[in-house]
């Protein structure tokens, strides 16, 4: 199953050094660029990998770019923390097309693609803010609309968020939610502290939202959805 299917625009005409690019964000190899030349790109945290993730929360074969003739998909090799693009996880073994200025995430591990051909039919493309939620579980750092929080979550309040995160777009249960951030308790634990738990993270990533949450779905009766955007 293929997502993000891209607008079509006119085909460029490529030469020896108009492959796409992913340049790195964050990490031990922030400001890298690795050029995409390969018809197949592997990417995760195994030394044989054409692009090494340095980073813990990474699966050995985490993804694969495929180059399609001049457009590109990322391809989840069922990762267990995720392939996102533009803040949107790609689900299991599904793919994305990628267009000039996506934002792809592998794990915790930030990268953007960049793809010259695009480039070259229109060069005035301004940059766009980022906007929405981003978690960042190798730093532990939580940022809104591009903006870092500070001070940062608790340990359990982060927790709560990076699960969350982790399955955006989907409705978890207050018993996942109990077992995934209060492990030790074994589920054991009331509904009223996983509410209370959530209405202080939603006072730090929504502040002065009194109206429908912004991030933080309540599901009545069930558990809770986030939505990143």
């Amino acid at each position: 199953m293929s997502i993000f299917r891209p607008h079509k625009r006119e085909k460029a005409r490529r030469t020896v050094s108009q492959f796409g690019k992913l340049l790195c964000l964050s990490g031990p190899c922030t400001g890298q660029e690795y050029e995409l030349r390969q018809e197949i790109t592997r990417i995760g945290r195994s030394s044989s990998s054409d692009i090494v993730l340095q980073d813990p929360y990474a699966s050995r074969h985490h993804a694969e770019i495929r180059r399609i003739d001049d457009a590109y998909q990322v391809h989840d090799l069922g990762s267990k923390n995720g392939v996102y693009v533009n803040g949107q996880r790609v689900p299991s073994g599904s793919t994305a097309w990628l267009e000039d200025g996506s934002e792809v995430q592998f794990a915790s591990t930030r990268f953007r693609f960049l793809d010259p051909s695009a480039t070259i039919t229109a060069p005035s493309l301004d940059p766009v803010a980022e906007r929405g939620l981003r978690v960042d579980p190798a730093t532990r750092q939580v940022y809104v609309d591009g903006q870092r929080l500070d001070p940062p979550l608790s340990v359990k309040q982060f927790e709560l968020l990076w699960f969350l995160y982790q399955n955006q777009g989907r409705v978890v249960s207050k018993d996942e939610i109990a077992m995934a951030v209060w492990p030790e308790a074994e589920g054991d634990i009331y509904d009223a502290n996983i509410d209370r738990m959530v209405s202080r993270v939603r006072s730090r990533i929504e502040p002065g939202n009194r109206g429908e949450p912004r991030f933080i779905q309540t599901i009545r009766g069930y558990g809770y959805q986030l939505q990143a955007e």
